[in-house]
């Protein structure tokens, strides 16, 4: 077994004094070894399969790609596993596809009644919701540990229709909130092993600041916008005759280009920024875990990877993939209190006793 990366030892305090504990605070970065040219075989492959299948085998390529991925992901020299049946994500797959046709079929022969689907879904989603997430975790391992995920369907529902309609009514400005909370659903209700996640108290603050200061810049730009929009109008640009089309398609070029270049750069921001806000101040047990993303290099990754993939007309689908999960393990690591093969073996010891229960719900995997 790899020795982990010690950085920095830090002493923290000990309750009882006469107990022989390693207090020491131990960093173990993420490691990924995956490369693109390796991806690559395993993508054309699940590519050309899933065509050929009309979009079977896309279950078998999903635990192929997930495989790949977690097993490279490594933490104290021990990589993840990903133990799925591909047979459970097809039944997800299948479960889309029926919605898929049931919400194309009512709107195109009976578009009156299209709010019945809706309904529907709305009453189903949150199902669908909480089932992937069991699934997901009870089939992701690390140091043959699994997590779980004990959210009920009940809990999700009360979310999406109570800061669902929220949303609705403040048009989008409650996004953050909703967004938020499914957030704080999803990681408090996952465990490793015996042991829940928690997250701080500064989780909200840090979560919904992103979106504050996103909306505060859109709204500026918006009104920059039409406020260029009437200077070139007062000024003669639309001039008329043969000018005028000429001045009013570099205009809408000019605000197409500011508009959809702006919220590249805030989707972004919002992204780095929101994905530091959970892992920062998320702690499973005595562990504890860092992120420390850059919207710059987030915003650069985003760029040169679309430019690559459509100059390569999809061929460097695998190198955006590869280089953008390098980048997010290179600024990720674990922080322990103590060795972390300790605290794993405990939890392995804990579970040998209590054993594990396995129910239906983990057999659906909704993820596309």
């Amino acid at each position: 077994m790899a020795q982990p990366n010690v950085v920095d030892p830090q002493r923290v305090p000990v309750a009882n004094a006469g107990l022989r504990v390693d207090t020491t605070q131990r960093r173990y970065p993420v490691e990924f070894s995956a490369t693109a040219w390796e991806y690559f075989r395993i993508w054309i492959v699940n590519l050309a399969l899933t065509v050929v299948t009309l979009g079977i085998y896309s279950a078998w390529a999903t635990v192929r790609k997930r495989r790949y991925f977690y097993g490279r992901t490594r933490i104290d020299g021990e990589g993840l596993e990903y133990r799925a049946n591909p047979i459970a994500i097809l039944k997800g797959r299948i479960i889309a596809l029926v919605l898929f046709g049931a919400f194309y079929i009512v709107g195109k022969f009976a578009p009156l009644y299209i709010w019945v689907f809706y309904v529907v879904l709305l009453i189903a989603g949150p199902w669908l919701i909480v089932r992937s997430l069991a699934f997901n975790a009870y089939n992701t391992a690390y140091r043959n540990v699994r997590l779980r995920f004990s959210g009920s369907y009940a809990t999700c529902l009360k979310l999406v229709l109570g800061y669902g309609l929220l949303t609705i009514v403040t048009l989008s400005l409650a996004f953050p909130f909703l967004k938020r909370r499914l957030v704080r659903f999803a990681m408090e209700n996952h465990a490793y092993g015996s042991t829940s996640f928690t997250l701080g108290e500064g989780f909200k603050k840090l979560f919904i600041r992103p979106y504050v200061f996103a909306y505060a810049f859109g709204i500026l730009a918006v009104g920059g916008m039409f406020g260029l929009g009437y200077a070139a109008a007062a000024t003669g640009v639309f001039k008329r005759g043969a000018h005028i089309s000429e001045g009013i398609v570099w205009l809408i070029a000019t605000l197409g280009f500011l508009f959809y270049g702006g919220l590249f750069v805030l989707l972004a921001y919002i992204k780095a920024r929101t994905i530091n806000a959970v892992w920062n101040n998320l702690s499973v047990g005595p562990v504890r875990f860092e992120c420390a993303l850059r919207a710059r290099d987030i915003i650069w990754l985003y760029f040169s990877n679309t430019v690559g993939v459509l100059l390569t007309l999809g061929l460097a689908t695998p190198w955006a993939v590869v280089r953008m999960a390098r980048y997010r393990a290179s600024k990720t690591a674990a922080i322990a209190a103590g060795p972390l093969d300790n605290y794993v073996q405990a939890e392995s010891r804990q579970l040998s006793a209590v054993g594990e229960e396995v129910g239906e719900m983990f057999d659906i995997d909704i993820a596309l």
